[in-house]
């Protein structure tokens, strides 16, 4: 049995599909208010920020966009997330991340949002440290593109 339809179903069939993607989309999109990423947070990791920038030339730019925007491959990238998780002492001479040492590093308020994503992918792959840091950052990024930020 064919059924027909009085109106135009293949119209109204991709105008759905768009406001599902875009509905998507919209639900991908970073969380950034007054509140998150935590002001105090920010304030803690300032020192090592300039460090890390200072020592890699990364630019700001370039922090931004894979924080905020799209997963992108920039090698001075790369060792500045390197360079920021040595800071912290978050890592291992493998490259190896320590949650734990990153849990007790963050504000409790949120701790488990942001660190249950990057549960799998604490033992990152890669031929450098800053190749490690950049596949450890990139798939927390992809677990939860929401919550993920790079300060």
């Amino acid at each position: 049995m064919i059924v027909k339809c009085k109106f135009n179903c293949e119209m109204i069939f991709v105008i759905l599909l768009i406001i599902l993607l875009l509905i998507r989309i919209q639900a991908q999109s970073p969380k950034r208010d007054n509140k998150y990423p935590p002001k105090e947070l920010i304030t803690m990791a300032k020192p090592f920020h300039e460090a890390c920038v200072k020592q890699t030339g990364v630019t700001e730019e370039a922090i931004k966009e894979f924080s905020e925007g799209n997963i992108h491959e920039d090698e001075a990238l790369k060792c500045y997330m390197n360079c920021f998780f040595h800071e912290l002492g978050l890592v291992d001479d493998k490259g190896d991340v320590h949650l734990e040492t990153l849990r007790q590093s963050m504000p409790g308020s949120f701790v488990d949002l942001i660190l249950k994503p990057a549960q799998h992918c604490v033992h990152p792959e890669g031929d450098t440290l800053c190749h490690k840091a950049w596949w450890f950052h990139q798939c927390w990024k992809k677990a939860d593109p929401v919550h993920y930020f790079l300060l």
